[in-house]
């Protein structure tokens, strides 16, 4: 049994160094696998070549560099940093028997914390339900959600349309199955253009994973995920009418394009976070309560200074917003109203869906 390793980076000709010496085989270069130049020992039936590539470049590669002596050999996909392999093709003829044993001697020299166990299309395709639970997600529309993941555990590709910075985490979760289109922050209009066009489509339901508000709840062909990743810092004047605080914060959200659902915390000081304002606004939000002490918002590192009155230093909802998202980015910078109301919003310094 020996492997047939082909790796670019650093770290996937580390990886391929170390399947070699754990199980046997050499390295070779893109050339070599296009002109078929290594030699396969007469009778050897248990080899593979071993991409050791992002999964798309693997496949991609893979279709590049068949050749006469490679088109019978298994091909096993490994990341770059080892945390998957996945057969990508079985092997032909004598070297259909071996495919087995040689992933699962790849697999085992790879470790514990290797991705595995592909078992078939549904097991290469796993579908929504899982990433919508483990983020917290909203979902516009059950029945949609249910129409989607048939279709991916059919196999067929489905279109996902973000504009937040999502890298799907597992090889479940992979080209092979989404085709995923990212919209930069700066090109939001574009998303929001492509939605509409998308909707009014008569075609299969495509994913858009988003804070953005799209303008329609009741979308009945697309899925739309809403994934909790907004914090929301508040002041409130004393005679503020709590009446007026809910609304008012959903219409303000919603006119600067984010839609409520993100909300995933309502950022308040000690003194006002068991207020009956604060709490109406989370329970309304579906969100938590988080508070800071005075001295510790009059420290936070975010953009204080108020450009409409310079002589203000101390921008509490800002502050607030700032801490609560693990000090991430800004999205409203301070929204106030003529009721006593003053509210910013920042999303999480994190970003969405990555490997752990």
């Amino acid at each position: 049994m020996y492997v047939i390793c082909y790796g670019k980076s650093p770290k996937a000709l580390e990886v391929g160094q170390k399947l070699i010496k754990d199980i046997g085989g050499r390295s070779v270069t893109g050339t070599e696998l296009i002109t078929g130049s290594f030699v396969v020992a007469e009778g050897e039936t248990s080899s593979a070549i071993v991409m050791i590539l992002p999964l798309e470049a693997a496949i991609k590669s893979m279709e590049e560099t068949v050749t006469d002596k490679t088109r019978d050999l298994p091909v096993i996909a490994v990341s770059p940093e080892g945390r998957y392999a996945a057969v990508i093709r079985r092997g032909g003829k004598t070297y259909e028997k071996g495919t087995d044993a040689v992933y699962n001697a790849v697999v085992k020299a790879l470790g514990p914390f290797c991705f595995s166990g592909f078992e078939g299309m549904t097991a290469v395709t796993a579908d929504l339900t899982s990433l919508i639970a483990r983020y917290n997600m909203s979902v516009n529309d059950d029945k949609i959600l249910e129409a989607v993941n048939a279709r991916i555990n059919a196999g067929e590709k489905v279109d996902v349309y973000t504009d937040l910075p999502v890298v799907f985490a597992d090889p479940v979760i992979d080209p092979m199955t989404y085709s995923l289109h990212n919209y930069p922050y700066d090109l939001r209009d574009d998303f929001i253009r492509q939605y509409k066009a998308s909707k009014a489509k008569d075609t299969a339901p495509a994913v858009f994973i988003t804070c953005t508000y799209l303008g329609d709840d009741n979308d009945c062909k697309d899925l739309i995920l809403v994934p909790k990743l907004l914090s929301l810092g508040i002041e409130i004047k004393v005679k503020t009418d709590p009446g007026y605080c809910c609304p008012a914060i959903r219409k303000s959200l919603i006119n600067h394009l984010l839609n409520p659902k993100a909300v995933a915390r309502v950022a308040a000081t000690y003194s006002a976070r068991d207020s009956e304002i604060i709490k109406g606004i989370a329970d309304e939000l579906d969100s938590e309560v988080i508070s800071y002490e005075a001295d510790k918002l009059a420290k936070a590192n975010a953009p204080m200074s108020m450009t409409f009155n310079p002589e203000k230093k101390n921008d509490t909802a800002t502050a607030l917003a700032f801490l609560a998202s693990s000090a991430g980015g800004i999205v409203i910078r301070r929204s106030t109203s003529a009721k006593g109301l003053v509210l910013s919003v920042a999303i999480d310094r994190n970003d969405i869906i990555l490997p752990e």
